[in-house]
Formats: structure tokens, C-alpha cells, sequence
């Protein structure tokens, strides 16, 4: 099965109308805020793939548990005890979320997607007539019920069920105040969130340069402006298996944005690398700013950056700089740099989180690193590299035992692939094209092969990329 570098994950909801959470500047009779139902992304459809194509059928796909929403002080249970099979309200005005998968392969089909969805998209909506959604809480065409208001808090308890087993990161587009994972890895797991609405854009998809802006890893997004700007709350679970174990279960969250994405680097030298993107300019020409939520967990401080939970200052012991890999990430913002200490019994899980203010865009990148540490994740290669990521985005994927790994690289660099599995130890080749780089080799026999893509320049290696990887 081919594994793009990029993968859009919004495709899916494109083609069926159904994008965009976002700021209330346009008015009300200007949004254009369908969107498909549950039913109907569960059902077949000659669009593209829904749940129904999963191996199994939908009763492998993630649901909401629980969902109810806090305004003015008054608690409206919405999902109480839910399933996959939990009916979704009809009522005008009433209060729903859709669960829809990206990039899963339709029926018969195996070309650039996936058996299982790679990412899983939740949409917070409304009955806005029978048969319709809307996603636009700042000006619905439909009295809600329960009344929603910027300020409501929203509490939401996902299933991840046996798809959902394998979650990854999360992003969020809206502004987190709980965050909680149980039993994960299992078919009984669970994600908790407690959140309120953002503010979000709408882009035009048959414009290339805004179809950049949703592909994951985030580095390019150079639309001009919104088409509309709505308010509501979307999420996507990324249930690839790229990152390493600690960071299961990592949530960030952002205000403003098209998408979001993490690149976690290990080592001696542990960063993380956050990814935002959306148009420069609001869809009345002002100039877009935007928020940015990241949560580490007291676990992930201490396996990763050795930092403990006693810590009071997280401005002496972490940086946290905007990077400049290019025109769309390195665009200037002043960027303030806000922690606050989360708590279990306030906050569902012990940790920090990070708040950026005052973002501007296009596609704007910010590393955590540990204060003193090079920043990279991999160490300074040669002359000219400083302190510039090695890797970035790395994925990879098998066909007739042959590893291919992609991602990005940095020109001038020279990297090396090799794999092996006990004794046995295979070569591969490396291209680098600008800044797209692609490894190959060759697994002569089933087994858990050991991949390593090494860089170098005039003979200084850096820290390897390395996957152990199950060759059928």
C-alpha cells in the first residue's frame, strides 16, 4: 500500500461538504455550514469511503460515550452511556458530533489510503433541518438546544474502540481545559475532554495552494485569506504509529488554524515540533492571529526531558521557539509563551501546558527543546546545519518486502539506510530532492527488521532515525 508523505485529511470531508470550524467575521448568510450525518458517513456512498468500507463495518469505528455542555452555570447531558449504535438526535437545534475517517480505502480500492483510517475526524454540530448538519455555532440557523455560547464548556468522552486503539496525537481545534486517556491500546479505550469553541477558517479546496494547507506534517499554506470564518470544534485522532510510546495519547489544541501536527524527535537530544496552518488574513482582509495549546504530561517530562514534576519554572528547563524551515514557518509573530500547571483532579492528567499567543500565519512551526540542548532532536550535522531539524515527518511503508521510509530532509545532507534483522544486514539507498527525501530497502526474509537512516556531512554522522519494523 503506497504511503504519501503527505496525506490531506480533510479530502473526505471536501467531498462531502463538510469543513471548517472557524470565527464569526462573515455573516451568518454568507457561511456555508453543511455537513454530512453520522448516518451518513456510516453508510455506503458513491463519494468516497465511509465507516461502511471498514474491514468489520461500523461497529469497529470510534463513538461518543458521553457528551454534555455547561452555559451559564446549567449542565445539559447530551450522550449519556453511548455506543456505535447510540441514535443521533433529530430535533432542530439539537447538539450532536460526527465521527468520519480519513483516508480510508473504499471497497476494492488500495491506492494511497489506508484498510484502517489513518486519522479520525470529530466534528461538534447541530440539527440545522432533516437530514443536514451545521457546524457554525456562531450564528446557526436553527434555535439550539441547549443554547450554546462562546463561553459554553463542552465535556466529550470518546470510545476510541478497535480502530481507535492505536491513538497517537491529537489535535484539537479548540481550547482544551481537561484532557484525560485511559486503557489505551485496548478496544475498552478512552479519551476526555473538556474544551470550548474556537475560532477557525474556511478554505477554498480547488486552490492549490490552499489544498497545502492541510496536509499532515504541516509546511506550507499560502491562501491569502478565509473564505468564512465560523465558530464550532473539530479533532482529529492521528492513529499512525510513528511516534514513540510516551507520546501516546498527546493532545495540542489551537485557535485560528486550518490543521495541526506533531513530529516528536528522541534521543540525547528530545524536541518536539508543532505544525499550525491557515491563511494569512481573515476573510475580511484583517490580519489572521491565532492560539496554540500544547499539553505535556508530567510522564512524557520525565521519560523524555528529565524533568520532574517538583519543577516550578518550565522557562528555565524548556525553550519554545518558532523555527524557520521556510517562507510559510518562519513568518514573524511575537509569539507569547505562557505555561500552566495542570492537575489530575482539575485538569484529568498531570502535566504543563503551553500556550502560544498571538500567532501569525501562514504555516507557523514551534520546537520544544530543552533549554541547553541543540534543539534538533538529532545533533548539529556539519557546517551550515546549526540547529535545523535532520528529520521531520517521517513515515514509512512496505510493498513486496521492500521498507520504503519518507519524510523530510535537509539539502546538503547526506543520509544512509540500512536494515538489519539478527545477522543478516541489508543496505538501502537514499534520495534527497530539494527538501523531500526518500530511503529504500530491501527485506530479503519475513521478521522484525531494525531500520536506520543515518545523516552525515564530511564524514560527521548525527543521531539515526530508527523503526523496528514487521515485515510479513
Amino acid at each position: 500500500m503506497k504511503r504519501p508523505i503527505r496525506i490531506s485529511i480533510v479530502a473526505s470531508l471536501v467531498a462531502a461538504c463538510a469543513i471548517s470550524t472557524a470565527s464569526p467575521h462573515v455573516h451568518a448568510a454568507a457561511i456555508d455550514d453543511g455537513m454530512p450525518s453520522q448516518s451518513w458517513t456510516d453508510t455506503p456512498s458513491s463519494q468516497g469511503a465511509n465507516w461502511s468500507d471498514l474491514a468489520g463495518g461500523v461497529s469497529g469505528r470510534p463513538y461518543i460515550a458521553s457528551l454534555s455542555v455547561t452555559t451559564n452555570g446549567t449542565t445539559t447531558q447530551i450522550v449519556t452511556n453511548g455506543t456505535v449504535t447510540t441514535a443521533a438526535p433529530t430535533t432542530l437545534g439539537a447538539v450532536t458530533a460526527v465521527i468520519s475517517p480519513f483516508n480510508l480505502c473504499k471497497a476494492g480500492s488500495t491506492n494511497n489510503c489506508y484498510a484502517t483510517p489513518n486519522r479520525v475526524g470529530i466534528t461538534l454540530a447541530y440539527v440545522k433541518q432533516e437530514g443536514q448538519l451545521g457546524h457554525n455555532f456562531s450564528a446557526p440557523t436553527a434555535t439550539l438546544s441547549p443554547a450554546i455560547t462562546a463561553a459554553s464548556v463542552f465535556d466529550m468522552t470518546i470510545g476510541l474502540n478497535t480502530v481507535g486503539k492505536k491513538l497517537g496525537w491529537t489535535w484539537m481545534n479548540g481550547t482544551p481545559t481537561f484532557w484525560k486517556t485511559e486503557n489505551l491500546g485496548m478496544d475498552t479505550g478512552t479519551a476526555r475532554v473538556k474544551f470550548s469553541l474556537s475560532d477557525a477558517p474556511g478554505v477554498d479546496y480547488q486552490d492549490q495552494k490552499a489544498q497545502q494547507c492541510t496536509t499532515i506534517p504541516v509546511s506550507v499554506c499560502d491562501a491569502e485569506k478565509s473564505t468564512q470564518d465560523t465558530l464550532g470544534m473539530q479533532m482529529v485522532l492521528s492513529l499512525d504509529t510513528t511516534l514513540s510510546a510516551p507520546f501516546a495519547g498527546a493532545l495540542f489544541a489551537t485557535n485560528a488554524a486550518v490543521i495541526g501536527s506533531l513530529d516528536v524527535a528522541g534521543g540525547e537530544t528530545p524536541s518536539l515540533s508543532y505544525g499550525i496552518a491557515a491563511p494569512h488574513k481573515l476573510s475580511d482582509g484583517t490580519v489572521r492571529k491565532g492560539k496554540f495549546y500544547g499539553f505535556l504530561s508530567d510522564a512524557v517530562l520525565s521519560s523524555q526531558f528529565k524533568i520532574a514534576a517538583t519543577e516550578t519554572d518550565m522557562t528555565k528547563l524548556l525553550n519554545v521557539a518558532r523555527t524557520a524551515e521556510s517562507k510559510s514557518t518562519a513568518d514573524a509573530g511575537t509569539d507569547t509563551v505562557a505555561w500552566t500547571k495542570w492537575t489530575a483532579a482539575d485538569n484529568g492528567t498531570d502535566g504543563r501546558l503551553v500556550t502560544i499567543s498571538d500567532i501569525s500565519f501562514s504555516a507557523p512551526k514551534f520546537k520544544v527543546t530543552k533549554v541547553g540542548s541543540s534543539g534538533s532532536g538529532s545533533p548539529s550535522v556539519g557546517s551550515g546545519s546549526g540547529s535545523e531539524q535532520i528529520f521531520s515527518g517521517m513515515n514509512f511503508a512496505i510493498k513486496t518486502r521492500t521498507v520504503t521510509v519518507t519524510g523530510t530532509g535537509i539539502s546538503g545532507v547526506t543520509y544512509k539506510a540500512i536494515a538489519t534483522l539478527g545477522a543478516v544486514k541489508k543496505s538501502g539507498s537514499c534520495k534527497l530532492v530539494r527538501t523531500k527525501l526518500t530511503c529504500t530497502v530491501k527485506a530479503t526474509k519475513a521478521g522484525s527488521w531494525k531500520v536506520k537512516i543515518t545523516p552525515s556531512v564530511e564524514g560527521e554522522t548525527g543521531a539515526p532515525w530508527m523503526r523496528t519494523i514487521k515485515v510479513k
